[in-house]
């Protein structure tokens, strides 16, 4: 992370830790090494200790004894139930949405799919998680149930353990763009039910969609919640 330095006197470090998180700069279940802080964050040992406990209170890291303090982890049993429920939601609006989906409305879509390639080429990480966003909205909002459509936002919302998605690594990066392949032909040659495996397969194996470190344990609970 760059480092960042403030003129101003007054300063709420806390804050601009916290704003760090929500960035993405650092993952859920991240140690934060007070040495690293105080570098990045051009502040004093006492500043970032108690930036920290003022983080703890809020519940936004953990202290753990004689370790130190580490972004906090979502409950991996509610992340799972969550990604059940994604699976469910995400099977219909596929479904619904697919006979709607014309020669111009695929041509949008595959637009969308080249978007999120070029974010995990060379975008940003809030690139990445826009265009990936993006190009599941293209698909559902063909879905006639506007309400289902809207509510697949929320849930996806809800299961990110992060405010934005974030992948562990470039492979994982790469491999959420092979499953927008994977669900743009299906698309293509109408085929639902290669449609359905690529979105279930799609939400079970993403790494952005566990907390680091969790996505095996996770890709496991999930898939045993296949109907």
């Amino acid at each position: 992370m760059t480092k960042i330095r403030k003129e101003h006197l007054k300063r709420h470090l806390a804050a601009e830790i916290a704003a760090a998180i929500t960035e993405g700069a650092y993952r859920p279940g991240e140690w934060l090494r007070q040495i690293d802080l105080e570098e990045t964050f051009a502040a004093k040992r006492f500043d970032v200790r108690s930036a920290l406990s003022e983080l703890a209170a809020r519940g936004m890291v953990t202290h753990v004894a004689n370790r130190g303090y580490q972004v906090m982890r979502p409950d991996l049993t509610i992340v799972r139930e969550m990604l059940a429920i994604r699976i469910l939601l995400e099977v219909e609006a596929v479904t619904q949405a697919l006979p709607l989906i014309g020669p111009a409305e695929l041509e949008r879509i595959k637009s969308a799919q080249k978007a999120f390639e070029n974010a995990v080429a060379r975008g940003s990480k809030a690139d990445q998680a826009n265009s990936n966003a993006a190009f599941h909205d293209e698909i559902y909002r063909h879905a006639p149930n506007r309400s289902l459509s809207k509510f697949v936002v929320e849930i996806r919302n809800r299961v990110i353990p992060g405010p934005i998605a974030l992948w562990p690594s470039y492979a994982d990066l790469q491999r959420s763009a092979a499953h927008h392949v994977d669900i743009v032909s299906a698309i293509e040659t109408r085929d639902i039910d290669a449609l359905v495996a690529a979105v279930r397969r799609h939400i079970t194996e993403s790494g952005a969609n566990y907390p680091s470190g969790d996505r095996g344990q996770g890709h496991t609970e999930a898939s045993a919640a296949r109907p």
